[in-house]
């Protein structure tokens, strides 16, 4: 009898995920082989469990990346060449952080909720923190923040809702002089648009998460990532679409972050699963 009870339930249970995986949008595409991909992995590094929601970077300098993990409010100081944290530096309580951006001395770290926190003089032995709100909320999920020293900003990715439209992303411009998030976007993710067309989903709204943007310091171009369905969107510098790159779920389980070096070597970060987190070194095609 206890056989039969065991088994009902099993078999109730898979039946409950069938139904949720067949009538759900399912966050991830588990299988995607039916794509070349357009890009080679130079180089891994496998992150300590310090960091194993890695979801934000940028480098110190050509060997030293800060890093932030989601629940954190700590900036990790990795080296690359030893392969190990150098140094952990506290800047606010247990939160989802989601962006890092290195604007000179100073460190601003992206909250999920659109407060972005200025950590000024960041390595030194006590940085002053200050507290920046914007109008981007919770429901809107902010997942993307860097550095655009060209035009003296910071760029901040929604992920979830845009608070302006339900047919764009934006991606907006917070000015490092007034330290205020323009109402405007500075681009806008068009979800309609046909480079998309090879992205199946069910909600117009999951075409493109972001889940980081950066800019290639060589071409000005933006790159923005899509952690939930593995892929990386290229724009000009003018925000036209440039180029869609897939990317495989099994060398790509959940991209959170991106930085480029000042030679425009490129990296991608993804947070950990059954494997450690890791960053990559990425060369496109």
């Amino acid at each position: 009898m206890m056989n039969r009870i065991v088994a009902a339930i099993a078999i109730g249970i898979l039946g409950l995920v069938a139904i949720i995986y067949f009538t759900m949008d399912f966050p991830f595409s588990l299988e995607r082989k039916d794509f070349e991909p357009e890009y080679s992995i130079q180089q891994k590094w496998d992150m300590p469990n310090r960091l194993e929601e890695i979801s934000g970077m940028d480098f110190v300098d050509n060997d030293r990346m800060a890093a932030i993990q989601d629940e954190e409010g700590i900036i990790f100081i990795y080296n690359l060449s030893t392969k190990k944290i150098e140094r952990e530096i506290d800047f606010g309580k247990s939160g989802d952080y989601e962006g890092l951006a290195i604007v000179e001395n100073d460190a601003f770290v992206l909250r999920s909720d659109g407060v972005i926190f200025e950590v000024d003089n960041y390595l030194a032995e006590n940085p002053n923190v200050t507290k920046h709100e914007t109008f981007i909320k919770a429901k809107h999920n902010a997942e993307g923040l860097c550095a655009d020293l060209k035009n003296d900003r910071l760029l901040l990715a929604v992920k979830d809702r845009d608070p302006l439209s339900n047919n764009t992303k934006g991606i907006y411009a917070f000015d490092l002089k007034t330290k205020k998030l323009l109402q405007t976007p500075a681009y806008a993710i068009d979800l309609e648009d046909p480079i998309f067309e090879n992205v199946k989903t069910k909600n117009k709204l999951t075409v493109m998460m972001p889940s980081e943007v950066n800019i290639n310091p060589k071409t000005g171009e933006v790159y923005i990532t899509d952690g939930r369905n593995p892929k990386l969107l290229v724009l000009s510098p003018d925000g036209d679409s440039k180029k869609l790159y897939l990317l495989k779920r099994e060398q790509f389980y959940q991209p959170e972050g991106l930085a480029f070096r000042k030679n425009g070597d490129f990296f991608i970060s993804n947070e950990g699963h059954s494997d450690p987190a890791n960053i990559l070194k990425v060369d496109l095609k």
